[in-house]
């Protein structure tokens, strides 16, 4: 008999002893035993199936919108508001021979900035001189004419003319004096650069001998007084925000906190940190805020209407997507993902996903996902 044969042969025979001993051969499945757990997949969202036995390990809740009061806890420094901070420049390029404001500075409006000269400087200014010379002249030919015509002895058309060369010499004339005053004061090629309104100086971008070009910041400039405090709150939480909603803030320069309330936040939120900008003016406008000065805010939420959950409740997976199990019916729940506030005393305010008369499993719900982690 061929060999491959009789080994064929032989390997039939050791299976069948194997099966008639009750010896599995090793590449055969074993039955997997059953899990207290099953995950239906449907046409809609992932269901969780629990047997009987386990259902006691859970609490499962009917939920109701109600109130919530709370509050938003969040890093916070001292800036200038928008229209509080400004640059002092000039429009023509020059050289500084004079710095007169040092960084810290509190300066009026008006007051000396630094000092330029200025090759283009002195052309607008003999510039100007010349239009105002050529007004002057073309002023006293037109009132020449006119009088002229007035006695009968003038020509219409040379009245015509002095009055076309005279509006030529206006025109000129006011787009000089209009360039001139945007240099400001000084004789021939100096230049000038005063505050344009009160405030501190915050920072210097010249040095005396330093070329300068048009439009180039010479100074940035605050106002003092118009410093208000600027909150970063999670995304999550701008929803339970509102403009006028009290605040409590904490400066290391205080000793107490002082109170505020929130007049607006901004419109973009951080990519990264998922923050956003609220902003916060203190009740008492005579408080000493320095810009820089870090912060700690406390924002008041008073929300009627709104579903809000034990923390025991939420989930996490990913790290990112939070989610709660809802009863579809009796054994059956369905993962939810949610939106979800900031936790305050063992209760999360639900922002989105849930709605009143659904029943949530509040607590166990690891019970139902072992992959989650609880929100805390």
């Amino acid at each position: 008999m061929p060999l491959p044969f009789r080994l064929a042969l032989f390997g039939l025979l050791c299976l069948s002893a194997c099966e008639r001993n009750g010896i599995e051969p090793i590449d055969r499945p074993r039955p997997v035993p059953p899990s207290s757990t099953e995950i239906r997949e449907s046409h809609g969202p992932a269901t969780v199936s629990l047997r009987p036995e386990s259902l006691p390990y859970l609490v499962i809740q009917e939920i109701h919108p109600e109130a919530f009061d709370a509050s938003i806890s969040a890093p916070a420094k001292v800036d200038f508001r928008t229209k509080a901070v400004s640059a002092a420049g000039t429009i023509v390029p020059g050289r500084v021979t004079q710095v007169h404001a040092q960084i810290g500075e509190r300066i009026r409006a008006g007051a000396p900035l630094a000092t330029l000269v200025s090759a283009d400087a002195a052309q607008m200014r003999s510039d100007f001189s010349r239009a105002e010379a050529e007004l002057r002249r073309a002023e006293d030919r037109r009132r020449r004419q006119a009088e002229m015509a007035r006695r009968g002895v003038g020509l219409e058309v040379e009245r015509m003319e002095a009055e076309t060369e005279y509006r030529q010499a206006l025109t000129e004339y006011e787009r000089s004096r209009d360039l001139l005053q945007l240099i400001g004061d000084g004789r021939g090629g100096e230049v000038v650069v005063r505050a344009p309104m009160d405030s501190v100086v915050l920072k210097a971008h010249v040095s005396v001998g330093a070329a300068v070009g048009p439009g180039s910041p010479l100074f940035d400039l605050g106002e003092p007084s118009a410093a208000w405090i600027v909150a970063d709150v999670f995304e999550n939480d701008l929803l339970l925000v509102e403009v006028g909603a009290k605040a409590s803030i904490e400066l290391a320069s205080l000793p107490n906190a002082i109170s505020g309330h929130v007049v607006g936040e901004s419109a973009a939120i951080q990519n990264e940190l998922r923050r956003a900008s609220v902003f916060i003016e203190p009740d008492d406008p005579a408080v000493p805020l320095r810009p820089g000065m870090y912060a700690r805010v406390s924002i008041a939420v008073s929300k009627s209407g709104r579903i809000v959950l034990p923390t025991s409740a939420v989930l996490i997976k990913d790290g990112r997507e939070t989610f709660v199990y809802v009863e579809q019916e009796p054994g059956i729940f369905e993962a939810r993902p949610v939106r979800v506030g900031q936790s305050r005393a063992g209760m999360t305010p639900i922002l989105e996903g849930l709605s009143g008369g659904e029943r949530v499993v509040v607590k166990g719900a690891l019970l139902l996902d072992g992959e989650a982690a609880m929100l805390l």
